[in-house]
C-alpha cells in the first residue's frame, strides 16, 4: 500500500525505507521530494539510514518513467548476520512482487556513502563501463573481429568507376535482361568482346 501511494504520487515522494521486522516488510520512512534533483534528494538518507541496521530503499530516480524506480538493497557491514541473510535472500522476492517493470536497476550498498550523489555517480561511470573480458573472451573476440573483416573481402573495396558504364548491347541482350527483371527468366549471360550476348 505504502509503494503504491509512493507511484501514485510523483510530485511528493521520492522514495520509501523498508525494513523486515518479525519477518514481513515494513515501510518505515516516507522520503520526500525536496527537489527535481535526484542527487540532492540523496541527502535525507544520511539521517535515515542506521550502521548496523539493514533496509531496502525504493526510490524515484526518473519522475516520468514508469520503470523510473531504483530497488535498493542496503545492509551494512555492522549488521547482524540474520539480517544479512534475509535481506539478501528475500530482495529479488520484493522487487518481483512490487513490479520488476518499475525497477530500472538494483543496487546492492554496504555502507552510507555509496548511497550519496558522489557514491551514486561512482555507481553510473561503474555501470557505462563494458564489463571486463576473461582472456578466453578475449580471444574469441579477437577471432570474430578477425572473422567479420575478413567476411567483409571485396565488398569493402570501393570501384573507381563513376556511377554508371556504357557498353554497346545487343537489343537482344537488353530485351532478355528486362524479361529476367520482371521474372521471366533464371539466367541471362553475357559476353563483351567480339562475340554475340547469348541467353
Amino acid at each position: 500500500d505504502a509503494f503504491n501511494t509512493l507511484v501514485s504520487s510523483p510530485a511528493a515522494q521520492r522514495g520509501l525505507l523498508v525494513e523486515i521486522e518479525k519477518e514481513s516488510l515494513v515501510p518505515r520512512h516516507t522520503i520526500g521530494l525536496s527537489s527535481t534533483d535526484f542527487f540532492e534528494d540523496l541527502k535525507t538518507l544520511d539521517g535515515l539510514l542506521k550502521e548496523d541496521q539493514a533496509a531496502y530503499i525504493l526510490l524515484r530516480r526518473y519522475q516520468n518513467a514508469q520503470d523510473g524506480f531504483v530497488a535498493v538493497t542496503y545492509v551494512p557491514d555492522r549488521a547482524n548476520v540474520r539480517q544479512k541473510m534475509l535481506f539478501a535472500s528475500t530482495r529479488l522476492t520484493l522487487v518481483r512482487e512490487l513490479g520488476a517493470e518499475r525497477f530500472r536497476e538494483t543496487l546492492f550498498a554496504t555502507t552510507k556513502d555509496e548511497l550519496t550523489a558522489e557514491g551514486w555517480r561512482r555507481h553510473d561511470r561503474h555501470g557505462e563501463l563494458k564489463a571486463p573480458l576473461t582472456e578466453e573472451e578475449q580471444t574469441l573476440q579477437g577471432v570474430k573481429d578477425a572473422e567479420a573483416e575478413a567476411s567483409m573481402g571485396t565488398t569493402a573495396r570501393s570501384s573507381h568507376v563513376s556511377g554508371s558504364l556504357s557498353l554497346p548491347m545487343s537489343e537482344a541482350a537488353r530485351q532478355a535482361l528486362e524479361a529476367l527483371s520482371t521474372g521471366g527468366g533464371d539466367l541471362v549471360q553475357l559476353v563483351c568482346g567480339d562475340h554475340q550476348a547469348a541467353w
